[in-house]
């Protein structure tokens, strides 16, 4: 998974909004030609334009022919853009706190207004059921972000700051009325 772009991070429901690009490999035994057969053909591309639906716009397969390792089958890259929204741990005990999120990868990263990727990973984790024979492989990511300073100054220091001008302003100013208080 590589991560594209930070939609939102929502602090009161400790949720965060991510764009990602995904990106999925595997090896099937039984999909595998012989390039001396075909031309020469190593690769297979379904691009963007093969796909006529709306929701499979941004899908791109890539098979390419094990042959040529002297094994049988192919390997298969599945990728396609994906939206995800999932829950997230905010420690806002600490001014410069950072959130914690599940790991990504930064190649093509559109940098936030407001936020600053410290680290993106991912972690394959395999757990055993009771119910079932075979483990259950899980994907976890971890991002860690933290708030740009900007933030801080648009937020915190100005409006503090106009506060304090407009009181202090106040008790220096004379009263609008002769009379007494």
């Amino acid at each position: 998974m590589s991560l594209y772009q930070i939609l939102a991070i929502n602090e009161k429901h400790q949720s965060v909004d991510l764009n990602v690009w995904v990106i999925q490999k595997w090896k099937d035994d039984f999909l595998g030609w012989n390039p001396y057969l075909y031309g020469m053909i190593n690769t297979t591309i379904l691009p963007v334009v093969m796909n006529r639906e709306e929701t499979e716009r941004y899908i791109n397969v890539v098979v390419t022919t094990n042959f040529w390792k002297g094994e049988r089958g192919a390997e298969i890259k599945f990728m396609y853009p994906a939206l995800y929204r999932t829950s997230c741990v905010l420690d806002i005990s600490d001014i410069d706190y950072e959130a914690e999120f599940t790991d990504v990868n930064l190649d093509n990263f559109i940098p936030n207004e407001e936020w600053v990727v410290v680290s993106f990973k991912m972690n394959r984790v395999e757990e055993k059921f009771v119910c079932c024979p075979e483990p259950w492989v899980l994907l976890e990511a971890v991002l860690v972000v933290r708030r740009k300073p900007l933030y801080y100054i648009v937020n915190l220091v100005i409006p503090t700051s106009v506060i304090t001008m407009v009181a202090v302003t106040g008790f220096f100013t004379a009263a609008s009325t002769s009379s007494e208080r």
